[in-house]
């Protein structure tokens, strides 16, 4: 899977994937040393992983679409 750039400055989105990959890997390390529990989100569940390693779905996200469609070069008007 191709991974989205979302920035021209692509130094800085690497460091900025690497920080939180390590933040998140820190932080899982954590909760499992003090037995909580660990919520993630997974092919579009909310899963929350207990400290004796069951998995229990919690939600099914839905993908939401805009209500408009907004194009480059539009006006908006507020009220």
């Amino acid at each position: 899977m191709k991974k989205v750039v979302f920035r021209k400055d692509t130094a800085q989105t690497k460091s900025l994937q690497a920080a939180g990959t390590v933040a998140s890997a820190t932080a899982v390390r954590h909760a499992k040393a003090l037995d909580l529990d660990i919520t993630y989100i997974e092919n579009g569940n909310v899963i929350v992983e207990e400290p004796n390693g069951h998995t229990t779905v919690v939600k099914k996200l839905e993908k939401v679409t805009a209500p408009i469609v907004l194009t480059k070069g539009m006006v908006l008007h507020a009220k």
